[in-house]
C-alpha cells in the first residue's frame, strides 16, 4: 500500500482477526481514541528513528571521512619512508667516499714524505759528489726535475683531495639535516594519525550509541504495532469482518503477486505505488478493469485516495458497487480494498497487505473476506 518507503498499508481494515483464532485479551472494548493515541506513539517514534538515523548517518559519514585522513596519513608515511631509506643510503656512500679519500690522502703523504726524505738525503751530499756519483749530468739534472716533479704533483693531488673531502664533509652533514627533518615528518604524521584514530574510535561509538538507540525505538514501536494490530482487529469484529481466505489462487491476476510478500516495498509499480501494498493491487484493479489508472504521484497514501478521485473527477461514496474501491480512512494510511461482490450491508473484498489468520499475519499477502458496508468509503472508476 506505500506510495514511497515510508507509506505503511494500515487502516480499520488492515486486520480483521476471528475471536475464536485470535482472541484479544482487554479490560474494555477499544476506542478509535485508543487507536489514535497508538498511532501518535508510533508516529512519533518512527520520527525519533528517523532521527536517530541520520544522526547515526552522519556520523557515520564523518568517520569515513576521517577514515579517508588517517589513509592519507599512512601513504604519507609511507612516501617518507621511502624517503628517509634513499637519504639512508646516500648518507652512507658519502661516508664510504670520504674514507676512501681520506685512506687516500693518507698514501699519498707518505709518498711525499719519501719524497721529500730524498731531497733531505741528497742535502747531505754535495752537488759536486751527487754529480760525481751520476752516470752523466745529464742524468744528475734528470734526477732532481723528477724529485721535484712528483712533489709538486703530489702536493697538488693531496691538496685536491683535501677540498673533495671537505666538500663531501659538507654533503654529509646536509644529508645528516634532510634525514632528521624527514623523521621529524614521519613522527608528526604518526601523532596526527594516532589522534584521528582516536577521533575515529569515538566518532564509531557515536554512531553505534545511536544505532542503538534506533534499535530501542524500533522495538517500542514494534510492541506499539502489535498492540494496533489487536485495535484494528477489535474495531473490525465489530464491523462484522469475517470469514477471511486466501481466496483466487491467481490472487486477483496482480502481476507482482510472485514477489509478494519476500520483495514487498521493494520497488515501486507504474503508478509509483511500492509493490504488494494495498494500493499498488487496488490500482492494479482499477487499470485492469477499466484501462485507466491516475497517477497521484507522491500522493499515494490510502486515506488520500478520496481527495486524489473527488479532484480528478471521480465520484466517493458511502455506497458500495462491484468493481469499485473501498478505502477505509482509520489509522495513519488507511487501507485500500477492491470490491468484488456486495450483498445488502455486506460487501466481499479483496486486498493485499491485510495481516491475519488467512495470511499467516504476514503483511504483503493476498486475502478475501466479507465486511459491513460501512467500513469503507467508495471510489466509482467506471462511473
Amino acid at each position: 500500500m506505500k506510495m514511497k518507503r515510508s507509506i505503511v498499508c494500515l487502516g480499520l481494515a488492515t486486520l480483521a482477526i476471528v475471536a475464536n483464532i485470535l482472541p484479544v485479551p482487554r479490560v474494555h472494548a477499544y476506542t478509535q481514541a485508543d487507536l489514535n493515541n497508538i498511532n501518535s506513539r508510533i508516529s512519533a517514534l518512527r520520527n525519533q528513528m528517523n532521527s536517530y538515523e541520520a544522526q547515526a548517518s552522519a556520523f557515520a559519514a564523518e568517520a569515513n571521512s576521517i577514515q579517508a585522513e588517517i589513509n592519507s596519513l599512512v601513504a604519507q608515511q609511507e612516501g617518507l619512508k621511502t624517503q628517509i631509506q634513499l637519504k639512508e643510503a646516500e648518507h652512507e656512500q658519502i661516508v664510504i667516499e670520504i674514507e676512501t679519500i681520506t685512506k687516500r690522502i693518507e698514501e699519498n703523504s707518505e709518498t711525499v714524505g719519501y719524497t721529500i726524505a730524498q731531497f733531505y738525503y741528497n742535502d747531505e751530499i754535495t752537488t759536486l759528489e751527487r754529480i760525481a756519483s751520476a752516470k752523466s749530468f745529464s742524468s744528475f739534472i734528470d734526477e732532481e726535475v723528477r724529485l721535484s716533479s712528483i712533489s709538486d704533483a703530489l702536493s697538488a693531488i693531496i691538496e685536491e683531495n683535501k677540498n673533495l673531502k671537505a666538500e663531501l664533509e659538507v654533503k654529509k652533514k646536509n644529508a645528516e639535516l634532510i634525514l632528521e627533518d624527514l623523521k621529524t615528518q614521519k613522527n608528526q604524521l604518526a601523532a596526527l594519525q594516532q589522534k584521528q584514530e582516536a577521533l575515529l574510535a569515538q566518532t564509531r561509538q557515536n554512531e553505534a550509541a545511536y544505532r542503538s538507540m534506533k534499535a530501542d525505538a524500533a522495538s517500542q514501536k514494534a510492541a506499539l504495532e502489535e498492540e494496533q494490530q489487536k485495535i484494528l482487529a477489535d474495531l473490525a469484529r465489530r464491523y462484522n469482518a469475517t470469514d477471511v481466505t486466501a481466496g483466487d489462487p491467481s490472487k486477483g491476476g496482480y502481476p507482482y503477486s510472485s514477489r509478494c510478500p519476500q520483495q514487498k516495498d521493494a520497488f515501486a509499480d507504474q503508478w509509483g505505488m511500492y509493490i504488494c501494498e494495498c494500493v499498488s493491487y487496488t490500482a492494479w484493479k482499477v487499470y485492469s478493469t477499466y484501462g485507466y489508472m491516475p497517477y497521484w504521484g507522491g500522493r499515494g497514501n490510502a486515506k488520500q485516495w478520496p481527495a486524489n478521485a473527488r479532484a480528478a473527477g471521480y465520484t466517493v461514496s458511502n455506497v458500495p458497487k462491484v468493481h469499485s474501491v473501498g478505502i477505509s480512512t482509520a489509522g495513519t494510511y488507511g487501507h485500500a480494498v477492491w470490491v468484488e461482490a456486495v450483498s445488502g450491508n455486506r460487501v466481499y473484498i479483496s486486498q493485499y497487505n491485510y495481516r491475519n489468520a488467512a495470511t499467516g499475519y504476514r503483511a504483503g499477502e493476498y486475502s478475501e473476506q466479507w465486511v459491513d458496508r460501512g467500513m469503507y468509503q467508495y471510489i466509482y472508476f467506471g462511473g
